[in-house]
């Protein structure tokens, strides 16, 4: 239920802020030799640097989302003149190239810049799918429709006028995918990919010149080609293709060598296959110049024809089929539709030296995949000197070629890459951009081709010095390259020796020991060196039997043995410093916190030992790195028997241990510390065990010792954060981030992100859970391995722009030592970045705010659910480094994924509480709490368990309302399901959910439900349902009884919002699948407070009706109050027509009067959800976000 008590004054809307699918991706260099991306994001389009930083924006269509942006080539004899081509559906126009770049290099401190450029919006006949600027002349340029026809077009005079003139085309089936290039200044090569599997090939000339290919071509037509018209011919018809053709890509030519040139063709298609076409005009190939596609004949899909004699156009076809012949290469890829597949611009040159070559494919599952192009260049060059395959009865030579995988690159969220871009540096390194449909930007940059011969060889040099990222090293291959060991200690050459344990103690040194006893340290630089340490007998006895190899301090390594012993390596040497009662099982460094870790300079160490075979199962030691001693023991209470630790932690004066099976157990430390007591304990929230346990600083005002946090990670994909304090240790977050479904470990870096590692299938991740990021993927088996990591948390900063690693991690597998060294950026084969943070990766269906409460905090927070079934926690906060105007944009300040459907409805009740529904009857409840610095803590607190037999049913609205006459926080929840009932429950904290009331409406599925009024334990509720009628129900008992029903549109209900005037009345406003806007006024039948006239009182009544016929073009979908200033009430309505419509409702005499206010297009496709987030801001949720400015 939404009380807006506020009084504000209406204005016109102004979208504030927007996250739209990225549709049109282009890269751009300037005179400053820097590359920057253009991305049209919506309408307008912006341009970002190789940072991520947004460097200016430009407005360029009224109400059309850009699809497509061409950068032209700067034409030689032309001057500075050079247009950027942008389009999307019928609408194109030309940008100035210079009026982008004075944008770029005039913003300052990467401010974006705004431009307030004229724009010149032309509409094309058709739907246009690609287009491309003449290399040659600046102003002339072709478009490629959705019936495969060219449209010619002229820039005028001013460099913003576009005019269209002639069209051409052989045949105008409908088109899914085309591409465009220009052969010279006279004709251009089309590659068209249609709705039934065909591509289609074809040139179209624009005068007869083109030599005596052109001349042989027009007589065979009977036809004069001649300048003033264009003619065309039809090169190739492929067929294979077993789906729609979503994308086709022409490659450059390349230069074979021996005076023989090829091209290639890509296509990918709804079929999940990539094929690879060579497309080379070869000597007595058929063509086709007449229109042969108006015969009846069979599509990409169809048989063999069972037609009667074919006529002469069907057999030239045929022709032309038969000489296409089969891909050159094909492959399956990705688990859905490939979207795009794209050749590097001029990475196709290697194929010429007879190495592969790298192609890109993206698909609508998000990911970018790369893969491997390998061509026979022997055969290739023969088929290209050859004459066509059927001529004289020969057969064309045949071209052995393979495409195979390289790698998956996942950065985006949910579904869709809509947008591609791929360029070439000069050092030869390639950048891929891709846009989702997330609102996201990433820029992938592969320098596996880069040659050190070119001009900028600097890197290349670099890269060809550094290790490769992963090797694999084999124990006798280490050790051949050691000095000869003691005699009295040699071992038996047919002993099987392989790494045991292994710590990293510094960022470039690891420590491991042997099967056998040694001590190995192994240095990181130019090579991998290693080694060895302690040669002494008892040494090396003692090492044999190393059960725990940790480092607790930068440069020191504690290793604890089977025979009772602990070893300390220090300064490359190692000696026992100590000696236990039983046999080492694990040892756990302890860190009071990270300000106290400061490695040899510190004078005292604290360790956890847990044993086997002794009294007492665990200790904590004391190591005086002074004395090197063991100066303290202090046994830890007995814990029952099936508690294994598997991870520890000391914050203050708690001592904090995690269980194999997920139990927590806490002992506080007694005066004097040598005495633990045991402290209230954590409930225990899974049964799979703890992997870490740290320290988690914030920046809270309250000191240290009065409260602090804890971070945990556990095997079942939770990371948890908990609050210390004297009272107890008390949950405060819970999320299980999707990347990383068995985590292992949680740092903060220096930059302040919450960085999580771990492993997913066979692959270890380390994931930035703040920005939402990847950082790392190593293919290495899975967790049930010995591996070893550095917490490298700066490896996407600038600071480290002059290192040559990042992270590094080592793992056992099989016999082998698998070494993987991240590369920094600078230097890296592969580099990932994100240019841009996205939102949800599906349609956003709920919106709620918590700052309606009148007792908000300063923090407000926006909570958005998606079809992706996840939630995210927004702030809407000024941008960093914002200029004078302080540009606002939405934060995303937490990702939780725990509904297995989509999110039907949210709601907070205050700025504690947040509730979620979803399909499977799914219903949640999440308690919020301030982290400090680190924003918000969100936990699941309670879960809906009395569902239907089945279990299936959705839950699509509900409402919230605290029982302010309960001490125990309890919270009346009425839902309303998709069986047509209505119930309401109590929530109590700590025990769940209590049925109170319930009623069936008459089968139809109910769209929403609100509070009208809750009163002495009596609930006035009204529902919408898919009858297009509205219902009033009134609690009795157990029951509801339906009191009132009214019909208000003729189909479903699908928005509602209910306000309370001044003068007692209720105002309902609908939304419905009719486009028709809904209006209801209610009374009440008593406004007396007491018992007895509330078992009197008759409920609420119509007084009034009204409504707008029309109110939109399709479906609302979203419809909330703004407020009321005298006596009239403001509302906006969102929907499917791409609208976003603000209206007052006043009343004259009793009678209703609407008035539209407001009506602006909408960036944010099949809208689903809006809502007031407070400072007169209004938030729009679909395939995208928007904010709205609605506050005068």
């Amino acid at each position: 239920m939404n009380r807006h008590h506020a009084q504000f004054v209406a204005g016109p809307l102004q979208r504030d802020h927007y996250f739209t699918p990225v549709t049109g991706l282009s890269f751009f260099n300037v005179r400053d030799g820097e590359t920057y991306l253009l991305a049209g994001e919506d309408t307008e389009l912006k341009v970002y640097d190789g940072e991520g930083r947004l460097r200016c924006q430009l407005g360029i269509f009224h109400a059309q989302p850009i699809h497509g942006i061409h950068v032209a080539a700067a034409a030689a004899g032309h001057g500075e003149r050079r247009h950027v081509l942008l389009w999307g559906n019928q609408a194109v126009t030309v940008v100035s190239a210079a009026v982008i770049e004075e944008l770029i290099l005039g913003a300052e401190d990467g401010t974006a810049a705004a431009a307030g450029t004229d724009i010149i919006e032309a509409k094309a006949p058709d739907w246009i799918y690609d287009g491309v600027i003449c290399p040659e002349d600046p102003d002339r340029g072709v478009l490629i429709t959705a019936h495969n026809e060219v449209l010619e077009f002229s820039v005028g005079s001013d460099g913003k006028t576009v005019s269209f003139g002639r069209i051409v085309s052989p045949s105008r089936p409908i088109l899914y995918s085309a591409n465009l290039t220009w052969l010279s200044e006279t004709s251009v090569l089309v590659a068209g990919g249609t709705v039934f599997g065909e591509i289609i090939v074809w040139k179209c000339h624009f005068s007869g010149g083109d030599g005596d290919g052109a001349a042989t071509a027009a007589e065979g037509t009977g036809t004069s080609a001649s300048a003033s018209k264009p003619w065309c011919e039809v090169l190739f018809v492929f067929t294979g293709h077993e789906g729609s053709i979503f994308g086709v890509d022409i490659s450059r030519e390349i230069d074979l060598g021996g005076g023989c040139t090829a091209r290639l063709l890509a296509s990918c298609s709804d079929d999940r296959t990539i094929r690879i076409w060579d497309i080379t005009e070869r000597p007595g190939s058929p063509r086709l110049q007449y229109d042969a596609f108006g015969e009846a004949r069979e599509t990409g899909f169809g048989g063999s024809s069972s037609s009667s004699a074919p006529t002469a156009a069907a057999t030239d076809l045929t022709t032309t089929q038969v000489a296409s012949s089969a891909p050159l290469a094909m492959v399956m890829g990705h688990i859905s539709r490939i979207w795009h597949v794209r050749f590097p611009l001029g990475g196709l040159d290697e194929l010429a030296k007879g190495r592969p070559a790298t192609v890109y494919s993206f698909g609508e599952d998000s990911t970018l995949q790369a893969w491997s192009l390998a061509v026979d260049l022997e055969a290739w060059r023969r088929r290209a000197k050859s004459a066509a395959a059927v001529v004289e009865g020969r057969e064309a030579p045949v071209v052995a070629a393979s495409i195979t995988y390289k790698e998956t690159y996942a950065r985006h969220d949910g579904k869709h890459i809509w947008a591609t871009a791929v360029t070439e540096k000069a050092d030869g390194q390639v950048l891929v951009a891709t846009g989702g449909a997330d609102s996201k930007i990433n820029l992938f940059s592969d320098r596996s081709l880069v040659d050190g011969s070119s001009s900028s060889n600097t890197t290349a040099s670099k890269l060809r010095e550094l290790p490769s990222e992963l090797q694999t090293l084999v124990m006798r291959d280490v050790v051949s390259k050691l000095a000869p060991r003691n005699p009295d200690h040699a071992i038996p050459l047919e002993t099987k020796e392989a790494f045991q344990r292994f710590a990293f103690v510094r960022e470039d040194t690891i420590v491991a020991t042997s099967t056998t006893g040694r001590l190995l340290v192994g240095s990181f630089g130019p090579e991998l060196t290693w080694t060895q340490i302690g040669t002494d007998g008892e040494t090396m006895r003692a090492l044999n039997a190393c059960t725990s190899l940790k480092s607790p301090a930068p440069g020191l390594a504690l290793i604890g043995t089977a025979n009772k012993k602990i070893l300390l390596y220090r300064d490359s040497t190692v000696q026992q410093v100590g000696t236990v009662p039983g046999k080492v099982a694990d040892i756990f460094p302890l860190r009071k916190s990270s300000a106290e870790d400061k490695g040899a300079s510190d004078k005292k160490l604290e360790f956890l030992v847990t044993m086997l075979g002794s009294g007492d199962a665990m200790q904590i030691l004391t190591l005086d790195l002074d004395a090197s001693a063991v100066t303290s023991m202090v046994p830890v209470p007995e814990l029952d028997s099936r508690f294994v630790v598997t991870a520890a932690c000391q914050v203050n004066d708690l001592l904090v241990l995690g269980s194999r099976h997920g139990y927590v157990s806490v002992f506080r430390r007694a005066e004097g510390e040598q005495q633990l007591i045991p402290f209230p304990a954590p409930d225990r929230r899974s049964g799979d065990a703890i992997t870490s346990i740290n320290v988690f600083p914030t920046s809270s005002t309250a000191s240290a010792a009065a409260a602090s946090h804890i971070i945990t990670t556990s095997r079942d994909g939770n990371y948890r954060v908990y609050e210390t304090s004297d009272s107890g240790i008390h949950l405060r977050h819970e999320t299980a981030p999707a990347a990383v479904p068995n985590l292992e470990d949680a740092w903060l870096s220096d930059s302040g992100d919450l960085i999580l590692c771990g492993f997913r299938s066979k692959n270890f991740i380390v994931w930035n859970e703040t920005r939402h990021e990847e950082i790392l993927r190593v293919d290495c088996g899975g967790a049930h391995r010995a591996f070893a990591y550095t917490r490298q948390g700066q490896q996407n900063s600038n600071r480290d722009g002059d290192r040559d690693h990042g992270m590094r991690f080592v793992f056992n597998k099989a016999a082998t030592l698998g070494v993987y060294t991240q590369h920094s950026p600078s230097v890296a084969a592969t580099h990932h970045r994100t240019l841009k943070r996205g939102s949800h990766g599906r349609e956003v269906r709920a919106i709620a705010y918590s700052g309606h409460s009148r007792n908000s905090g300063p923090r407000r927070y926006i909570a958005t659910g998606s079809e992706d079934t996840s939630i995210r926690i927004w702030e809407y906060t000024t941008a960093g480094g914002a200029s004078h105007d302080e540009r606002r944009e939405l934060r995303c300040v937490k990702v939780v994924k725990v509904h297995t459907a989509g999110l039907q409805s949210l709601k907070w009740l205050g700025e504690d509480l947040l509730f979620s529904c979803s399909g499977n009857e799914e219903f949640m409840v999440w308690r919020a709490c301030d982290l400090g610095g680190r924003g918000l803590g969100l936990m699941r607190e309670a879960v809906f368990a009395d569902k239907s037999e089945d279990g299936d049913l959705r839950i699509t609205s509900f409402d919230v309302v605290a029982l302010d006459k309960e001490e125990n926080g309890s919270v009346a929840v009425t839902m309303a399901f998709s069986n047509s009932f209505v119930k309401t429950y109590r929530y109590t904290p700590g025990q769940g959910f209590e049925l109170l009331f319930k009623g069936q409406y008459t089968g139809a599925c109910l769209t929403q439900a609100r509070h009208l009024r809750v009163r002495e334990g009596v609930f006035d509720v009204i529902t919408a349902a898919t009858d297009g009628c509205l219902a009033i129900w009134r609690s009795r008992r157990s029951e509801y009884v339906l009191r009132h029903t009214e019909r208000i549109h003729q189909s479903s209900i699908k928005a509602l919002d209910v306000h309370f005037t001044s003068d007692d009345r209720v105002v309902v406003l609908t939304g419905g699948d009719d486009n028709a806007l809904g209006i209801v006024t209610l009374v009440s039948g008593s406004s007396s407070n007491s018992d007895s006239d509330n078992e009197n009182d008759s409920g609420f009544e119509t007084v009034t009706r009204a409504g707008v016929r029309k109110a939109h073009a399709a479906a609302i979908n979203g419809l909330t109050v703004l407020g009321e200033r005298g006596g009239r009430v403001d509302f906006v309505t969102v929907s499917n027509d791409q609208r976003v419509k603000m209206w007052w409702l006043g009343w004259r005499e009793g009678v209703e009067e609407i008035t539209l206010l407001a009506d602006e297009y909408s960036g944010v496709a099949d809208a689903g959800d809006v809502e007031i987030i407070g400072d007169g801001k209004v938030a729009v949720g679909g395939v995208g976000l928007e904010v709205w400015d609605w506050k005068s």
